[in-house]
């Protein structure tokens, strides 16, 4: 528990051996643990921490919850009596107990730089968790977001974003909690313990596929990928910044390594159409792949995960708190402003992608630590216009600068969603598996400048090929045309298809994009893209610099196009303009 001490400066001098904080004594009386205020992670219809029995009467179980309810709804809520500030966070220590004894515990002070105990995350279906890990007789020294941070006091909660890093890499192991068992669980993580690195003997074979069948194996996995922790952003710095990572499903443990084993291994079953288990970014085996390249480059202490990583995480995630989206990852980037739950959702990303942007450009460490040669250079600047556009946005923003909030829903047609587990290495060329085989814009990068003062303030200049301009937006399919260049490609797969409206140019060029594309909308490519873009004209600029809203990426049936030739032969006729 909490001891009562005020508030303390911050500047206490640890190194002094006989300069004690006070916050670290121990408390004498217990908190009971009360759900409310975590309804996101609560389990279905599970709405008060009761602790279930193995008594078969249902009269009886219902009676107990009844009087649990009534035994809460007469308790007054825990109240923080201190904050979390500097170095300091809280621990709980978990009562023993089992069966139908309510959960109970004390909150500890720990310093996060000079930790004396080992300790654990749990952070998923919290009551569920602890009443499955909770000891019999002996207290489990644990600690839990959820609880052992002050969730109303932004400030509070912003020293301990900034502490995160070292609480994770310092616990001993982290443990997922994903929820309660089902009927194929416990084959499930059978199957990944028996299932060795490396090994594809008869034997093995013959053994594993006792455990489960091959579809068997398939459903499971899709049944673990589609369990909700899988979809909240934090769970990429409670992976990544870890140790050791336990995956734990009711009373089954298994390692992250066995899972992403599995996961590489075992293929999913062909679909039809559109998938979203394959389609969409950030689909939970890309989400694995990417995690598991994450945990290698925190290994290797390198000081950044490079923004085309999190641009597919996070926006694929869920946040209760949508400034978590930029700092839950606060840990693996070089971002040392203090996290600030203050600030303005639309200053905060548009900051992330000025700092991305320049520090790809300029920031020769940033460079250095990945070998972050030119053709990559261009693929991460290029990742954040792709994952911006003023149809992809929910927040008032800037059109160049990418809206975290706005989960993917289209098929992207800048990259592929494949699952690259590349080499383990921290430096290895993860986001080549995953690049579109498009080169509209050709492989020379022009100009890529964020507009700094007064007038140029959130605004970007690149060099691009205004070459065309929308027509005739449809619904339907229209008829292939005979191209710009060279004869008309086949159409995209059905996939990418899929949620976007089919556009002719003036040209007679036929291509897809996001809905809300319109008449007059031009069509351009940007030197060293992938994929063409849609711009609206904005009407502003100069007649040397044009300004433009970025709309969204788009496909074009040209081969052409499409490869390149057009921006390798007409390059000269590129031309600087302004994404505002």
């Amino acid at each position: 528990m909490v001891s009562v001490s005020p508030r303390l400066r911050d500047s206490l001098d640890y190194e002094e051996p006989d300069t004690i904080d006070p916050r670290l004594s121990l408390g004498s009386s217990s908190a009971s643990l009360d759900s409310s205020g975590y309804e996101e992670y609560e389990l279905q219809d599970d709405h008060r921490p009761y602790s279930a029995s193995g008594d078969p009467s249902s009269s009886r179980r219902k009676r107990r919850q009844r009087e649990s309810d009534q035994a809460f709804d007469q308790l007054a809520p825990f109240k923080y009596r201190t904050v979390a500030d500097g170095d300091l966070f809280r621990l709980a220590v978990v009562l023993p107990g089992t069966g139908k004894q309510p959960i109970e515990c004390r909150l500890i002070w720990e310093h996060a730089k000079k930790p004396k105990r080992d300790y654990f995350p749990v952070t998923f279906n919290l009551l569920a968790a602890l009443r499955a890990l909770r000891k019999t007789t002996t207290n489990l020294l644990i600690w839990i977001d959820q609880i052992c941070i002050n969730q109303d006091d932004p400030e509070e909660r912003a020293h301990q974003v900034w502490s995160m890093q070292n609480i994770y890499s310092f616990s001993k192991k982290v443990v997922v909690w994903l929820g309660q068992e089902d009927d194929k669980t416990r084959k499930f993580c059978d199957y990944a313990k028996k299932m060795r690195r490396g090994d594809d003997s008869s034997k093995i074979r013959n053994t594993l596929n006792k455990i489960m069948s091959p579809r068997e194996l398939q459903d499971a996995i899709q049944n673990v990928l589609q369990r909700p922790y899988f979809q909240r952003v934090w769970v990429i710095p409670e992976v990544a910044l870890s140790r050791f990572t336990t995956i734990a499903i009711g009373p089954h443990r298994i390692t992250w390594d066995n899972l992403a084993r599995l996961i590489k291994n075992v293929p999913l079953p062909p679909a039809q159409g559109f998938d979203k288990q394959l389609a969409l970014l950030g689909n939970p085996r890309q989400r694995i792949a990417i995690l598991t390249q994450m945990i290698a480059t925190q290994r290797e202490r390198l000081s950044h995960t490079d923004i085309m990583q999190l641009l597919i995480l996070a926006k694929g995630s869920k946040a209760t708190d949508v400034r978590d989206m930029i700092y839950s990852f606060y840990a693996m980037t070089y971002l040392r402003t203090f996290p600030d739950y203050r600030v303005s959702v639309e200053k905060l990303y548009t900051e992330i992608a000025h700092y991305y942007a320049n520090s790809i450009l300029w920031d020769t460490s940033y460079s250095a630590q990945h070998n972050l040669r030119e053709e990559k250079r261009t693929q991460q600047l290029m990742s954040i216009l792709y994952s911006a556009g003023k149809l992809h946005q929910h927040c008032d923003l800037p059109s160049w600068i990418p809206d975290w909030t706005f989960s993917w829903y289209l098929s992207p047609i800048w990259c592929k969603t494949t699952s690259n587990f590349g080499t383990a290495s921290g430096k290895d060329e993860w986001s080549i598996g995953i690049r579109s085989d498009f080169r509209a814009g050709g492989t020379v990068r022009g100009d890529f400048e964020v507009l700094d003062g007064p007038h140029g303030a959130h605004k970007l200049r690149v060099s691009a090929m205004v070459f065309d301009t929308i027509m005739i937006v449809s619904g339907t399919t229209p008829a292939s045309s005979p191209g710009l260049v060279k004869d008309s490609t086949a159409p995209p797969d059905s996939s990418m298809k899929y949620g976007r409206t089919f556009f002719k140019t003036r040209k007679g060029v036929v291509g897809i994009a996001t809905p809300g594309v319109e008449a007059n909308d031009n069509v351009a490519v940007i030197l060293g893209g992938d994929v063409p873009v849609v711009l609206r004209p904005h009407g502003g600029g100069t007649e040397e610099r044009r300004e433009y809203q970025l709309l969204c990426e788009c496909f074009v049936q040209n081969d052409g196009i499409m490869s390149g030739d057009l921006a390798r032969t007409n390059w000269v006729s590129a031309e600087d303009i302004v994404l505002i």
